[in-house]
């Protein structure tokens, strides 16, 4: 070992054909969907990772030891390991985002006879139909309305939402039923920690948005916006959030540019929640933002007049909503396509009986092949409102990608619902329907 140490740090040239090699590693297994490879191209990063320090470390050794020639080729291989990575992550971008790349999974698969398998259906809260439904609600409306007005350079903004401050530290189990059971919210679980997306409603439904992300850029006026509570005042993801307090005082969102629009990404705590704002748009002035929070004030202003009534009034629009979601039969779900083969959305019809959340399992039919185990329960995962009265359903919507397939080849899986109670007295299969599904082809 230390014989391999010693011609480690001695050469000019094995260091950086060390890193090369993992970077060629990680590339591999970084376009594959297999599991294991996918796991390994998480642990290559953290090699590469130690090894550019062993590159760097190298160079400097030879800087001390007075060997300028190969200290200065060293500096020039740390160079073009970094020029290579460029490359290569540059090259796994264009992969994922352009590159379709067939698994074979559904190769020999045969859908069989004899058995009932439904087709998944098209969303019904798609913007195009949005008039013959019913319209939008009132935030997209008040959104759109403050992008028509021509926005400034004032970046200033005042995160003031007592409402919402008050509801959620108050009366915290009431406030947590209510966005529960609103149509509005999306409710999720991620790491074991509660969260809630502002859903946009198109016809009377709500429409499942990846990640809670809405977005609009086919107007003058393009724009990318989500409003994100964390209900357990913990942050969904690991990128840099600006933490401000709700109050009165004036606040100077830190600016960056995506998607070539003015962004800002604010996290409002408010006592017992904390709320994320995030906005992309043209002009500096934080116009979604602001529209966004007024739109809040009033939501959670009403919610406080009466607690209760207004958790009824939520409950009422959540059984309305199943009652559209649930189509021809009792199955209890129903599979809606989305913007590409391989991506669904789940539209839950039921009621559990008891606070919890339902997620969904799926297997192909044929050979009983999990789909997609974690990230299918992870994506699907939703809060149920629920009543004592079984005949009672309340809708939900989830959506979720299944990766086993290449797109133009049909197979059959099975579906299950399974439900998850508050009180830990196991977990229960709900439903189960077979549909004719593709997998989504990177």
């Amino acid at each position: 070992m230390k014989r391999i140490f010693e011609t480690y740090f001695t050469s000019w040239w094995l260091p950086s054909l060390v890193y090369l090699g993992l970077l060629a590693g990680f590339s591999g297994a970084a376009l594959s969907t297999w599991r294991p490879l996918v796991v390994a191209a998480d642990c290559l990063t953290w090699m590469m990772g130690i090894a550019l320090l062993g590159l760097l470390a190298v160079s400097i050794r030879h800087f001390i030891k007075k060997q300028w020639g190969k200290g200065f080729v060293s500096l020039l291989l740390i160079v073009g390991c970094g020029v290579a990575t460029v490359l290569a992550v540059g090259f796994l971008a264009f992969a994922t985002m352009f590159g379709p790349s067939e698994d074979g999974f559904a190769d020999n698969l045969k859908i069989p006879e004899g058995i009932e398998i439904a087709e998944p259906e098209r969303d019904a809260s798609e913007e195009s139909e949005a008039a013959s439904f019913g319209g939008t609600d009132e935030l997209q409306d008040a959104v759109r309305k403050a992008l028509t007005i021509p926005g400034n350079d004032k970046v200033e903004l005042t995160p003031d939402m007592p409402s919402l401050r008050k509801a959620a530290t108050d009366h915290a189990v009431t406030f947590m039923e209510y966005v529960e059971a609103s149509p509005d919210w999306h409710v999720f679980l991620e790491r074991g920690n509660r969260f809630a997306s502002r859903s946009w409603s198109y016809g009377e439904e709500p429409r499942d948005e990846l990640h809670g992300y809405i977005s609009d850029f086919s107007d003058a006026a393009r724009f990318q916006t989500r409003c994100l509570l964390c209900l357990d005042r913990k942050q969904w993801s690991s990128y840099s959030v600006q933490h401000e307090e709700e109050g009165k005082n004036p606040i100077l969102p830190e600016m960056t540019k995506g998607n070539e629009l003015h962004e800002s990404r604010v996290m409002v705590e408010c006592g017992g929640v904390w709320i994320e704002l995030f906005e992309q748009s043209d002009n500096l002035e934080r116009r979604v933002t602001k529209a966004t929070m007024a739109a809040l004030e009033k939501e959670f202003s009403e919610f406080l007049a009466n607690p209760k009534a207004a958790v009824a009034k939520a409950r009422g629009r959540s059984s309305e909503l199943a009652k559209r979601l649930a189509g021809p039969g009792t199955h209890g779900f129903r599979l809606l396509t989305g913007m590409q083969p391989g991506i669904y959305t789940v539209a839950y019809s039921l009621n559990p009986g008891e606070a919890g959340s339902v997620y969904l399992k799926a297997f192909e039919v044929t050979q009983g092949t999990p789909l997609s185990a974690t990230r299918l329960e992870e994506k699907s995962k939703t809060r149920m409102t629920w009543s004592n009265s079984p005949e009672e359903r309340f809708g939900a919507k989830s959506g979720f990608t299944v990766y086993e397939g290449d797109w133009g080849k049909p197979y059959a899986a099975r579906f299950e619902v399974w439900f998850e109670p508050d009180s830990g007295k196991g977990q229960r299969k709900l439903s189960e329907r077979v549909f004719k599904i593709e997998g989504w082809q990177r």
